[in-house]
């Protein structure tokens, strides 16, 4: 038992060192808000469209919802690992540009704590930052003398980093069709954005260069609260209900500013920026053990939170997700009827706003999951395609592939041996 967690911790400490360093995306848009927000969810929810917040199962990690970790057999012990990569083609008018990341992207583990309660700890992101681009500008110059006398503007924009959060749960049965939990995060990180600017003219003037550089270093914790309500209808279907809520707390952080002088101002105040309430509900129906569906809303009030001290320039982000799965039979001696199928949908409104323009994000999933020697232990592909923006309003259009890799191990560990 003892070398099963050493070689635990071990993986879970070389997890967080890797996904510190981690930066899963190329998108421009992650200039804006925190970046790229991810919501918490592994391998198997996010081939069904990313719903979670009412569901429950034996051999699955479910860290959206906490209230999830009483599911476990109090003789199981849950070790679960996600991988992905991410293509992305980002077209504005005739210009086109593809990209390609990847890294390592969550680590969990789930254990009982006794009959009523079970615990859970792992690390996962909270959002990605990562881009570089440019363009040019001109600006015709009033000049008497030279009527085709006009500026050059050349602007770089680039950033890279996220939030990571570690967290540890605890839930616990409150009646026989109740149970309630807890995750704590503990949320670290650096955010840097760079931004360059290149003033020149065609009459020979002196070039003006301008650069400003922001470095925020997030190191804050938060609480989520979660409750499901499972209620058996017959001899073979289930009905889960589940809500999930977060209240607004402050980021801590230390934010590095630096201008093209050299000046750095390094500030600490707390109040400038916060993390916003966040309410969930989810719903999911099972059928014979073969079929599950469910759908979730996830409401996040950036509105009321500040970001740099102000509440005028984040919007309230909404997700809807809808997904299914199906399993042919359970108990099959084939081992194709054991396989698990899933599909699903999402629609999210974006938090930020560029430009008047409101960049919601659309996308489809679907994933198959392959059983190891029974059905406890499985190993999950899942895939998704979405687009963000539109070029119909004059914004930059990303289109994005992505495809997860996850092994859910479920091993009995917790009982005695009996020596003959």
């Amino acid at each position: 038992m003892k070398k099963y967690l050493l070689a635990v911790c071990m993986l879970l400490t070389l997890s967080i060192t890797a996904i510190y360093a981690q930066n899963n995306t190329n998108s421009p848009y992650t200039r804006f808000g925190y970046g790229k927000l991810q919501d918490g969810v592994f391998g198997r929810s996010q081939s069904m469209g990313g719903i979670s917040l009412g569901m429950r199962s034996k051999g699955n990690i479910n860290p959206a919802n906490p209230a999830a970790y009483t599911c476990v057999d109090s003789t199981s012990f849950l070790f679960d690992v996600g991988v992905s990569g991410l293509l992305s083609n980002f077209s504005s008018g005739a210009n086109q540009r593809t990209t390609f990341t990847g890294n390592l992207e969550y680590v969990g583990i789930q254990f009982p704590l006794g009959k009523i309660a079970g615990m859970s700890l792992g690390i996962l992101p909270y959002s990605f930052v990562g881009y570089s681009f440019g363009y040019d500008d001109t600006l015709k110059v009033n000049n008497p003398v030279n009527d085709s006398a006009f500026m050059l503007q050349k602007r770089n924009f680039a950033g890279n980093g996220g939030i990571n959060q570690v967290y540890l749960g605890l839930s616990f049965n409150l009646w026989k069709r109740v149970s309630i939990g807890a995750n704590f995060y503990y949320l670290f990180g650096n955010v840097d954005h760079y931004r360059y600017l290149y003033v020149t003219s065609n009459e020979g003037s002196p070039a003006y260069p301008a650069s400003y550089n922001s470095n925020m270093h997030v190191r804050s914790f938060n609480t989520r609260f979660g409750i499901q309500y499972h209620q058996p209808i017959g001899k073979e279907d289930e009905l889960v209900i589940g809500a999930i809520y977060e209240y607004k707390s402050k980021l801590h952080n230390t934010l590095d500013i630096t201008s093209i002088a050299a000046d750095t101002i390094s500030t600490t105040n707390e109040s400038a920026f916060e993390l916003p309430s966040t309410y969930g509900g989810g719903i999911t129906y099972k059928h014979n053990n073969r079929w599950t569906v469910g759908a979730d809303v996830l409401w996040q009030d950036f509105a009321k939170a500040k970001y740099y001290g102000a509440t005028d320039s984040l919007h309230n982000r909404m997700k809807v997700c809808v997904g299914a799965e199906y399993i042919h039979n359970p108990t099959g001696q084939r081992y194709v009827d054991r396989m698990m199928w899933r599909l699903g949908a999402n629609y999210t409104s974006s938090y930020i706003n560029v430009r008047g323009v409101n960049t919601n994000d659309i996308s489809v999933t679907c994933g198959v999951g392959f059983p190891l020697r029974t059905i406890k232990s499985i190993v999950n592909f899942n895939f998704e395609y979405g687009h963000i923006g539109s070029q119909a309003s004059n914004m930059m259009k990303e289109q994005y592939f992505k495809f997860g890799l996850n092994i859910s191990i479920n091993e009995n560990w917790f009982f005695k041996q009996t020596i003959k």
